[in-house]
């Protein structure tokens, strides 16, 4: 990266709009990535720079560039709840479904930091909320671990499958039946939740429960 770019590329990143703009106007790359594959809008977007964004964007940014790690900008600004931005970047064709390498989308990620209304926006995108990452764990999975009560209970208005089960068989019933969350566990069983399930090693939610909260829960899972 020579200086021109790298001058753009923090300027960027620190939102510095008059600096982008007379490095653009000098020759910079709006796709210029750093040794970690990272572009200019996928720092600017995570960091909540919308004029910055804005201004990339009508220069040509590559809204669905991916770094080392599969990550988009969507995937930054989603995390952060950065709702402006999610919106600029899916009106110019960002790809709500997009996974990283790990299989996480940006659904996955706002879910797990309660990120409401980026969720919410995400999913009349038309983001998929059965997706499930490399480790079988969905958005509503992640939002069970995290106890996001709004996000869970959007994410199942919106017909997510409150009995998937990840790669070792745990569904979001066993995840807070171990955390001890027990009107999150009367919620999922409320909605459909299966508590005869069984994991891989023949384990059902009940047996996922630990001592401090079995009282409460065992009336509900056995």
């Amino acid at each position: 990266m020579d200086q021109t770019n790298k001058l753009f590329f923090d300027a960027a990143a620190n939102g510095d709009i008059s600096t982008v703009s007379a490095m653009v106007s000098k020759g910079a790359d709006v796709n210029v990535v750093n040794g970690e594959g990272r572009s200019a809008l996928m720092r600017s977007a995570k960091r909540g720079h919308e004029n910055v964004v804005i201004f990339l964007l009508s220069h040509g940014a590559n809204v669905n560039a991916k770094d080392v790690n599969g990550k988009t900008a969507i995937m930054g600004a989603a995390k952060k709840g950065r709702l402006d931005i999610v919106r600029r970047l899916t009106d110019l064709g960002a790809d709500v479904n997009a996974a990283d390498n790990k299989g996480r989308t940006a659904l996955m990620r706002a879910a797990f930091l309660g990120q409401l209304n980026v969720v919410d926006y995400l999913i009349k995108k038309g983001a998929n909320v059965n997706t499930q990452d490399e480790m079988g764990r969905s958005a509503l999975m992640e939002a069970c671990l995290a106890y996001k009560g709004e996000v869970i209970n959007t994410l199942i208005e919106n017909k997510a499958d409150v009995n998937l089960q990840d790669k070792i068989g745990c569904t979001a019933l066993m995840r807070a039946s171990y955390s001890g969350y027990v009107e999150l566990v009367t919620y999922l069983l409320d909605h459909g939740a299966d508590k005869e399930l069984l994991d891989h090693d023949g384990n059902k939610a009940i047996h996922y429960v630990r001592e401090h909260s079995f009282a409460e829960l065992k009336p509900l899972l056995k």
